[in-house]
């Protein structure tokens, strides 16, 4: 068994409600190809770096920004071009990306959004001071 983690971008015209649903089909299909889930991210929006497209039969959609989220699992090596496949098929996905990993998760988006504000919050602070 190897671990591994997926990362994927949903598009942006899926509801807040409906992002429970996706991440559920995705956490399914590692499922049925025998992965064993242990770690991961609810899909939070983002500002993409740069424009994309995702074509779904006669509708193209062009978006700035996605829902990103992501989780760690255990598998087979041979069972990871099915899971890989099966996800990139998902209409909901705009992209997704499966890597080698390491067991302890040492970055979330949680963790990165915390410092932000931290920051933030620092260089408001002072100015504030000096402005009474």
């Amino acid at each position: 068994m190897q671990v591994y983690e997926l990362g994927y971008l949903v598009l942006p015209s899926i509801s807040e409600d409906g992002l429970a649903d996706i991440t559920g089909k995705i956490k399914d299909l590692v499922a049925k190809e025998g992965g064993s889930i242990f770690a991961g991210e609810d899909p939070v929006k983002i500002d993409l770096a740069y424009t994309m497209v995702k074509t779904i039969g006669a509708s193209r959609y062009v978006v700035n920004d996605a829902y990103i989220g992501w989780i760690k699992f255990e598998s087979e090596p041979d069972t990871i071009s099915a899971i890989r496949d099966d996800v990139k098929k998902m209409n909901e996905v705009l992209r997704s990306l499966v890597i080698k990993a390491p067991r302890e998760s040492a970055f979330t988006f949680a963790q990165v959004r915390q410092k932000l504000e931290k920051k933030e919050e620092e260089v408001i602070a002072p100015t504030l001071d000096n402005d009474i």
